[in-house]
């Protein structure tokens, strides 16, 4: 006899037999049923639309293709929903994150120092301790002595674009250029008019494009740096990794799965060898150059040195843009300096081109070691491409970025090598 809770044969019988009954074999009940779930669904879906957010779309897509995740199309709209959720994720906090991303990078960049001073029987956590005290004095240094001056100068020389650009159109209607139209037949009247109407106008508008543009990349960065790095939580965050890097890079090794590990271990070894260099490098070449160019404008005479020179170091990371948008801003400045105007600016000139070739003589072998390796028409198109995208700060990354993308190339290449001959 049947025991209690058990199901009636014929029930069970009427379940097995519908078990795996095709969409099409449905009764006309459950179709109903069917279509108007979805409808309310539907319905309900555009009551709550003002207050649905991302959140809620992941959660539903999960909910739907969660159980589905095994066959292809599924588990590719799934990953593709998550891949999604992320990019909108990390976009809408990055100014939350912003002060932790500094501080990381940091930490990456003053890791060898550290590294060095353990190697010496110092403490870490007291290693960390004197690279963060000098670190902060420096920035409070900066900051107090460099930074006010160099505002100063900045909106002094945006406020003076125009009047450059007015004794630039009055040189060159007095000069030899009149002079030199003349032979073609150019009464000095027509040119000078043809120069004030024409010439003088767009020389002002593009020094002031020129000067507001770079008042612009260092005030914002300014704002920047007070409303999202937060000086206050900046350190704090920076002592805390520096002093658990290590640590910090085991843990993230370790999110990797463990038949990949080793291989992700051995890829960012290489990316950090390639990546860490030229950082270190850059930054110190940059603050060289920035130094020198501050130092030998200001004993030469010209006006804005302080501006140059942080100009200099700014735009050093850029190569052959970063030379020549310096050195013609420089010659600009000079030339209406005051004083002995062409040797102020033969000085800019020999100058800029002399730190060139000291850069790739001396400071790179010896601080950079060996280059990225970029040809030289890979490297213009990647600034060109990095600048389209992202601006100025595309301008900074794109060479880094590219070799790296360069090197994971030539290691997919060495892998297919590999396969193929053990195949």
């Amino acid at each position: 006899m049947p025991r209690r809770g058990d199901k009636n044969p014929a029930q069970t019988r009427t379940l097995r037999e519908t078990e795996g009954v095709p969409p099409a074999a449905r009764t006309g009940a459950e179709t109903v049923l069917l279509a108007a779930g979805v409808l309310l669904i539907g319905l309900l879906s555009f009551a709550v639309y003002p207050s649905l957010s991302p959140f809620v779309i992941l959660a539903g897509l999960l909910f739907l293709l969660y159980p589905l995740r095994r066959e292809q199309v599924p588990n590719r709209l799934l990953w593709l929903g998550v891949f999604l959720f992320a990019v909108w994720f990390f976009s809408a906090i990055i100014g939350v994150l912003a002060p932790f991303l500094i501080a990381f990078f940091l930490a990456y960049i003053l890791n060898p120092l550290v590294v060095v001073l353990e190697r010496r029987r110092v403490p870490r956590w007291l290693s960390t301790l004197l690279i963060m005290l000098l670190l902060v004095g420096a920035v409070v240094a900066f900051g107090l002595f460099i930074v006010p001056v160099a505002l100063e100068q900045f909106q002094a020389l945006t406020a003076g674009a125009g009047t450059l650009a007015g004794d630039a159109g009055r040189a060159i209607e007095s000069g030899a250029l009149v002079r030199y139209l003349e032979r073609f037949g150019v009464t000095g009247e027509k040119a000078k008019e043809v120069l004030a109407q024409n010439l003088t106008p767009k020389l002002e508008e593009m020094l002031t494009r020129l000067f507001a543009g770079l008042f612009d990349v260092v005030s914002s960065v300014s704002s920047v740096a007070h409303q999202l790095l937060n000086i206050i939580i900046v350190p704090f965050v920076l002592f805390y990794l520096l002093m658990d890097f290590p640590l910090v890079l085991h843990r993230c090794a370790m999110l990797v799965p463990k038949k990949s590990r080793s291989r992700f271990v051995q890829l960012a070894s290489r990316a950090d060898e390639l990546m860490g260099k030229y950082f270190r490098g850059a930054i110190l070449v940059a603050v060289i150059q920035g130094t020198i160019s501050g130092i030998v404008l200001w004993l030469a005479g010209v006006e804005y040195a302080i501006v140059l020179g942080l100009m200099t170091a700014a735009l050093d990371f850029i190569p052959y843009v970063g030379l020549a948008v310096s050195l013609l801003v420089a010659s600009i400045v000079a030339l209406f300096s005051g004083g002995a105007v062409g040797t102020k600016v033969l000085v800019v000139v020999i100058m800029y081109l002399s730190q060139k070739v000291f850069e790739a003589a001396v400071l790179g072998p010896k601080i950079l070691g060996k280059h990225v390796g970029l040809h030289p028409v890979l490297l213009i198109l990647s600034l060109l491409v990095f600048g389209y995208f992202m601006g100025f700060l595309g301008l900074l990354i794109a060479v880094p970025v590219t070799a790296l993308l360069i090197a994971g190339v030539k290691e997919w290449e060495s892998a297919r090598k590999r396969t193929a001959a053990a195949e």
